[in-house]
């Protein structure tokens, strides 16, 4: 496990994603997002698997420590064509979804257990939806014109230049971060990482 030295500061909006392989982060850095969109910078990228939000720093040493008990072998994985959400026609983010399954809903459940365990918080209100995310629109911008046009030419909320992931995509890491909230975005600090293994 690979663990920094970490802060009280630290343990504020944190949570626990799956980092894609550099090859990965290559081709998602690669796909289109539109004009009006700001890309999330490629050492950003992430699969959030569990958002936790504030937690005590002593407790957030223990997740840190047992965090490589819940990492098993991830086959490669299938993501679907770039999507608008929440939809075209009004659109925050562009994402790339993932079927959800192979080992994904698995890893998801086991990383739920070791925080329930911990008697930590976890944001419950949304279910689990696989995605990275490519950007972000402002939310005070105005649909872009490509939003619109999507909302004519598509469907489920995919934009008009829907891309498909180029790789297949696999992912080197399983890591607690730490989310500090900056005038261009959030941005993220990772405080421990252990490495997912290869089928």
């Amino acid at each position: 496990m690979i663990a920094r030295e970490a802060v009280d500061d630290d343990w504020h909006r944190c949570f626990i994603a799956l980092v894609p392989d550099a090859v990965t982060r290559d081709a998602l850095a690669a796909m289109p997002v539109g004009t009006a969109a700001r890309r999330i910078g490629v050492d950003q990228l992430h699969m959030t698997v569990a958002f936790l939000g504030s937690v005590p720093p002593e407790q957030g040493a223990q997740l840190a420590a047992r965090l490589g008990s819940v990492v098993a072998p991830l086959p490669a994985q299938r993501a679907q064509c770039s999507e608008y959400w929440p939809s075209a026609a009004h659109p925050r983010l562009v994402v790339v979804p993932f079927a959800g399954e192979d080992g994904l809903a698995t890893l998801e459940m086991r990383v739920r257990e070791l925080v329930a365990g911990l008697g930590l918080p976890i944001d419950d209100h949304r279910p689990f939806r696989p995605h990275i995310t490519l950007a972000r629109f402002a939310r005070s911008a105005r649909p872009a014109r490509e939003a619109a046009v999507g909302r004519v030419r598509s469907s489920a909320g995919s934009p008009p230049d829907a891309a498909r992931l180029q790789v297949i995509p696999r992912f080197d890491t399983l890591t607690l971060y730490s989310s500090t909230l900056a005038r261009h975005g959030a941005r993220y600090r990772a405080l421990a990482s252990v490495g997912v293994p290869p089928v």
